[in-house]
């Protein structure tokens, strides 16, 4: 708090009238984030999921230092809880019972999260970042299926790989029931 305030030009004691506390201005800062999230409104389900994944790790491109608070901070506030309602909505929309809409939920968190934590790290954007074994390419002789697999591992390729994921989940998506409609 004291680094928040002198980085505000005010004293830490007078954050404290409007947060009650750091893990309030987390929340906060976590549910900002998501606020930049426009969710895709037009499209079939499909699109709008695969959209709205591209978006949450795209968070993670435009806020590295801060996108770590999605994984690490509770839906905590109204606007941040409103934001997911908005969102298992579109797996709502399919028909999908209640078990198979949370765990969708989840699903696509995991990777959308996991996809945007890697992006972070192998970019190395940090001031004590250490240049990525997959940008210089490990050794071919101690790590042969490693040194193989690095080319598509690089960070200019993440793009590929996220889609090639994001392909696969939805895929598999497709293949689960739905309620009957009467």
């Amino acid at each position: 708090m004291r680094k928040l305030g002198a980085a505000l030009g005010v004293e830490a004691m007078s954050l404290y009238h409007h947060f009650p506390s750091k893990g309030h201005v987390l929340d906060a800062v976590a549910e900002r984030l998501l606020l930049e999230i426009e969710l895709p409104q037009q499209g079939d389900w499909r699109a709008r999921l695969a959209e709205s994944a591209r978006r949450y790790r795209g968070l993670a491109l435009a806020h590295p230092r801060a996108f770590v608070l999605l994984t690490t901070r509770r839906a905590a506030t109204e606007r941040t809880l409103a934001f997911y309602e908005r969102l298992l909505g579109i797996s709502a929309e399919v028909g999908f019972d209640d078990v198979t809409i949370a765990h969708t939920f989840r699903l696509m968190g995991y990777y959308a999260g996991g996809a945007g934590l890697a992006e972070v790290a192998s970019r190395g954007t940090g001031e004590d970042a250490t240049p990525s074994p997959m940008e210089r390419g490990p050794d071919a002789k101690r790590f042969p299926l490693l040194a193989a697999a690095a080319p598509h591992l690089r960070a200019g390729n993440l793009d590929a790989v996220f889609e090639s994921g994001l392909a696969l989940i939805m895929g598999a998506l497709e293949t689960l029931p739905r309620r009957r409609k009467d």
